[in-house]
């Protein structure tokens, strides 16, 4: 089977991977946040308007441009060891497959057996793109939390009175509110661990093996360079494309991920940072959903798609330009 990612070889270096990753995660978040934040108001907040400009004028009244920039923290950090995960792992297991696949079958010249082992690189980047997914939940899922109780702080701190509302205060907060037992601290954490396994593995596993596909046809037909990569500028279309894909399929999860780590209603955990918008309880995905369904039927589930799209397509391209070019510089 022709090789059509370097970092498939076992020769890449770990090193040249976390370099990668923590230049892509330090710029994709300083990009993405921003649009990250009046994505959450809208998901959370539909009683209000649904225009983004709106909501970023009400951030910036309240808290001038600091406000669009609140929690970035978290997935600051979430993102270089996300990034590190999503690129290890994908990789890998695509070769591991691989190569399995090729010690399986017979690789023969004639038209139905290329069809095959074409189907079965198909499948195994798509295979990997959902099982890297699930490992980048595990530490998107906790961070996520943080995030959104420090992106929607502003509403309740004025309710409250409380506005020592950092990240580390928001820790503290729950440890507090959760009276210091470990099971509560990582169930609040954890909250909304299910839709976010289902976000994250649907969004790497399109993105990822769409991405890869797409690549690798476009090398086979000689549109990469002498080194068999693709231009920068066509690292940004390809992976823009895939991006926006991605994210408009993974949409619905990351709604019921973000109401639910919210917490609207709840009493007992981090009742300091949950909203007083509605008497609801949807801190479980049935709930979630009920609540969503009923604040706008379908058309809720995409509540701030087209900015939060526009943010996906930003993040995922800066996010592989900024991995290979990094690679190459290491590499050269």
């Amino acid at each position: 089977l022709p090789v059509t990612r370097r970092y498939c070889m076992e020769s890449s270096s770990t090193l040249h991977d976390v370099a990668g990753s923590i230049t892509a995660g330090i710029l994709t978040t300083l990009v993405g946040h921003p649009l990250d934040t009046i994505k959450v108001y809208q998901q959370t907040q539909p009683h209000l308007s649904k225009a983004s400009s709106l909501h970023v004028a009400k951030i910036l009244a309240r808290d001038s441009v600091f406000g669009l920039f609140r929690g970035i923290g978290p997935p600051m950090a979430s993102q270089i060891v996300k990034n590190t995960a999503l690129f290890s792992v994908f990789y890998h297991v695509k070769a591991a497959l691989t190569v399995n696949a090729v010690d399986d079958n017979a690789i023969g010249s004639n038209r139905s057996e290329k069809n095959f082992i074409s189907m079965n690189e198909n499948t195994t980047a798509m295979c990997a793109g959902l099982l890297s997914g699930f490992a980048a939940a595990c530490v998107s899922t906790p961070t996520d939390w943080v995030k959104i109780q420090a992106q929607l702080q502003q509403s309740s701190s004025a309710r409250t009175g409380n506005f020592n509302t950092g990240t580390f205060s928001i820790l503290k907060q729950l440890l507090r509110d959760s009276k210091y037992r470990t099971s509560k601290v990582v169930r609040t954490l954890y909250r909304g661990h299910v839709p976010n396994l289902a976000r994250e593995g649907v969004f790497t596993m399109v993105n990822f093996g769409l991405y890869d596909r797409i690549s690798a046809s476009m090398i086979h037909n000689g549109y990469g360079n002498k080194q068999g990569k693709l231009h920068m500028g066509q690292v940004m279309i390809v992976s823009s494309f895939t991006g926006a894909c991605a994210w408009i399929c993974n949409y619905p999860f990351d709604t019921i991920k973000t109401v639910m780590q919210e917490g609207k209603g709840e009493r007992k955990i981090c009742s300091s940072y949950a909203s007083a918008s509605t008497s609801a309880v949807t801190t479980n995905v049935g709930s979630a959903i009920k609540y969503i369904w009923k604040s706008g039927g379908l058309n809720a589930f995409f509540r701030g798609v087209h900015v939060s799209t526009f943010r996906a397509m930003l993040v995922v391209s800066i996010r592989m330009l900024a991995y290979e070019k990094t690679r190459d510089l290491l590499e050269n």
